[in-house]
């Protein structure tokens, strides 16, 4: 089999500039070979952000920035996903020439060679992804606290029995575009998606998973390490032993580390080794983020700052009532 020599990402003006880290991360980690195409496909018109990443260095490799009509731009939001999110379920049309492509979300950190994940045999499957831990572990924390939610969305959004199903984040693919052309998959969860914009909680993963649910190749959970479920997310002390077991090998030995989740490294200085290793990339991919880091760190010390004199004038205040009593 051939390896997979195309890297997809989809983006907005809201993170153009962060694609730019992740591909610079994945070509700085990159083991000698044929060189590889990164495709963005940018769902706005261009703009300084966007031009900034047409300029972005990778020789050998290739890059092209793709402007596309998104037909997702007036769905309604759910969290932290976004209309460029949903661009994913169009990779097919996007790429009619390529039989397979790897697609990465742009907060996504390349922190090992990626060549082995782009030379994954599928079997059969027309897709391979990681399985997110983070709804499995929430599954098993409502099972003990009796509060239904994410059990609701997996019975009655899904279909599917809550005590025997995989889901995939949708983060990372590896996907077979000529079998998803095949079968029309674009179109079909494209359709799904705008058809039932309130049933689907996170969307074009929730479409993925539905439409393509028994033919996804599970892969080494290292290749997604999703550092909220890893440092931030308490119920992951919920998860079974296996998925224990995962989380253990994605702190201890990550091949690409995924902000998922609303709390990104770009928009606070999380003292924690993974915001620090994407700020590393980030700065040395262009002196803007070294700007916004210097921003950063100057809005953290005035609050940091704020915060003492407002803790110092309580004191005062409380000394000086004591004081009169």
């Amino acid at each position: 089999m051939t390896a997979c020599l195309n890297v997809a990402l989809c983006v907005d003006g809201g993170n153009v500039e962060q694609a730019a880290v992740t591909i610079a991360s994945v070509v700085a980690h990159l083991s000698p070979g044929p060189p590889l195409a990164f495709h963005v496909f940018h769902g706005e018109t261009p703009s300084r952000r966007s031009r900034r990443l047409e300029a972005l260095r990778v020789a050998p490799h290739r890059l092209f920035v793709h402007y596309v009509e998104n037909r997702f731009r007036d769905i309604t939001l759910f969290d932290h996903v976004t209309p460029a999110a949903l661009l994913r379920l169009e990779l097919g049309e996007f790429l009619p020439d390529l039989d397979r492509v790897l697609y990465l979300d742009a907060d996504i950190l390349a922190v090992a060679d990626i060549r082995p994940l782009l030379a994954t045999d599928l079997g059969g499957s027309v897709a391979a992804a990681v399985q997110d831990f983070g709804l499995h572990a929430a599954l098993a924390e409502e099972a003990v606290t009796g509060r239904p939610d994410h059990v609701l969305h997996v019975r009655d959004a899904l279909g599917w029995d809550p005590a025997d199903f995989t889901y995939v984040n949708s983060g990372l693919l590896l996907l077979d575009l000529a079998a998803l052309r095949r079968e029309r998959f674009g179109e079909r969860a494209g359709q799904l998606v705008l058809d039932h914009p309130h049933r689907f909680r996170w969307r074009d993963q929730d479409a993925i998973n539905l439409l393509l649910n028994g033919r996804i190749e599970l892969l080494d959970p290292r290749w997604n390490a999703m550092i909220w479920y890893l440092e931030r997310e308490p119920r992951r002390h919920h998860a079974n032993a296996e998925q224990m077991a995962a989380a253990a090998e994605q702190r201890r030995d990550p091949w690409l580390l995924h902000f998922s989740g609303a709390c990104k490294p770009w928009d606070c200085l999380v003292d924690i080794p993974e915001y620090r290793r994407w700020w590393r990339t980030a700065v040395r991919t262009s002196p803007v983020w070294g700007l916004r880091w210097l921003r950063l760190q100057l809005a953290t010390a005035g609050a940091s700052m704020r915060g003492s004199i407002r803790r110092g004038r309580r004191r005062v205040k409380r000394l000086a009532s004591s004081a009169t009593q």
